[in-house]
């Protein structure tokens, strides 16, 4: 009988993910499926995307409000799925996420001022590159790359 438990318990440890064990792909791997990381990511690229085509294309204060807490709702639920099991990838994901939070700070008083324009821009830069830092970090812990599909209301796919 115990010889059956500690099998068992091997079993288990050797499946494990984000509670700590197993091997550190196997972790990450848990991480990226159970907080649906890619599809996140590929949600706060997206709503960038939107908030810059909004406020670059002369769009109404009441639209870039509207883009504007889209991106900070996102940015706010994709910073609740930290931390990752790696300690390198959450910093750079928490460095992102408080970038792009500024970013949609400043996107809210971005119509008509330049300087809040230049504060967003270099914000949403900044997160932009932290978030290309950590998905390469992810995928080197993965030892593979990972879809960031997600499907966006006008119908395309972006990737």
């Amino acid at each position: 009988m115990l010889g059956l438990v500690l099998v068992a318990g091997i079993l288990f440890t050797g499946c494990s993910g984000q509670d700590g064990q197993g091997s550190p792909q196997s972790q990450m791997n848990a991480w990226v499926n159970g907080t649906g990381f890619g599809p996140t990511l590929g949600t706060l690229e997206n709503d960038v995307k939107r908030s810059t085509q909004t406020l670059t294309s002369g769009g109404t204060i009441n639209e870039a409000h509207t883009v504007c807490a889209v991106l900070l709702i996102d940015v706010q639920r994709a910073n609740g799925n930290l931390p990752t099991p790696d300690e390198l990838s959450t910093q750079l994901l928490s460095d992102a996420y408080a970038s792009l939070g500024k970013a949609a700070h400043d996107c809210y008083s971005a119509v008509g001022n330049p300087t809040k324009m230049a504060s967003y821009s270099r914000n949403k830069n900044q997160g932009l590159s932290l978030l290309s830092q950590a998905q390469a970090k992810i995928s080197s812990v993965l030892g593979a790359s990972f879809s960031t599909t997600t499907t966006i209301d006008n119908g395309s796919t972006a990737q």
